[in-house]
């Protein structure tokens, strides 16, 4: 008990996820009165949101002995070389951005001229994976495995960052087994499909993977390893990784903005909740899969 007291007390003393909270909750409340809704409802809708989450967040903490963020080699690097790897994951991480504001123009749900029309070759490197059997799922995949995966991965080693230090092996598991048995049990009283198994398939190949890798499994380190607190190289990871669905969200999934930043808050609660798992068990693989059932599942 002492543990989890403790716990929550560095949670709420802490700028980074208070401010965190009161932006999911002006989201909640801000989505919720914009259709009508009143505030007491949007503020009701966006504390049961903490609740889950923190309760969430609690049980990582309490089924772990100690953070494992160490697992990972980036963690640990100097402060120089830390810098120039957070400096080209972040240059990444916009080109990822540009990448997805491009295809949304190329899909007429922005407008104005393609962002990377100026760069040759894109629109042959763009159209190339939409004739690839499987449609826009292996077509995301494709596209997005360079910059997600191996340009990311390629930087850790140029960092001298092993391959075995990844955080692919070792760690604790134990705090993950929950969630991992909470999502598989909703994907499979959710009727066990070919199409339900191609879309985890998806999931696992595209956000499970590549997302957790790119955001978790090296930004995140990397950012810690700059800052010298793991809440600020969370907080900032998990602010980018939220930020990253926002045109998407914006542009093509939500009819309005209010519910579409709704949708961001509660994708950055998700990614903190992620990121947390991460450095307390020092292992990526389990919420690869939690991320991609989560996906599947709605939740």
């Amino acid at each position: 008990m002492e543990k989890l007291v403790g716990f929550y007390r560095r949670l709420v003393c802490h700028p980074v996820p208070v401010i965190f909270a009161l932006l999911f909750l002006a989201a909640k409340i801000w989505s919720n009165t914009t259709y009508g809704g009143s505030l007491i409802n949007g503020l009701r809708s966006g504390l049961v949101g903490l609740l889950v989450y923190g309760l969430a967040l609690g049980v990582v903490c309490l089924l772990s002995e100690k953070p494992l963020g160490n697992q990972f080699a980036a963690e640990e690097l100097e402060s120089g070389k830390a810098m120039k790897g957070a400096g080209l994951i972040v240059l990444i991480y916009l080109f990822i951005l540009g990448s997805i504001v491009d295809r949304l123009q190329r899909q007429g749900y922005m407008p104005g001229i393609p962002l990377f029309s100026v760069i040759p070759g894109w629109a042959l490197w763009y159209d190339f994976f939409n004739e690839f059997p499987g449609g826009y799922m292996t077509a995301n995949i494709l596209r997005g495995a360079p910059f997600m995966v191996l340009a990311p991965a390629l930087v850790l080693c140029w960092l001298g960052v092993k391959r075995g230090e990844f955080g692919f092996s070792g760690g604790d598991l134990k705090p993950a087994i929950p969630f991992l048995a909470i999502y598989m049990a909703a994907f499979l009283f959710g009727g066990v499909t070919v199409e339900r198994w191609a879309f985890l398939l998806y999931a696992i190949l595209y956000a499970g993977f590549q997302e957790e890798f790119f955001f978790r499994g090296v930004m995140q380190p990397l950012f810690i390893s700059v800052t010298k607190h793991p809440i600020m190289g969370i907080g900032l990871s998990v602010c980018l990784f939220a930020l990253l669905h926002i045109p998407d969200f914006v542009f093509r999934v939500y009819p309005t903005v209010p519910l579409a930043l709704s949708s961001v808050a509660s994708t950055g609660l998700f990614g903190s909740l992620m990121a947390y798992g991460v450095y307390r068990t020092g292992m990526l693989w389990p919420w690869m899969l939690i991320h991609a059932l989560s996906n599947v599942v709605g939740f």
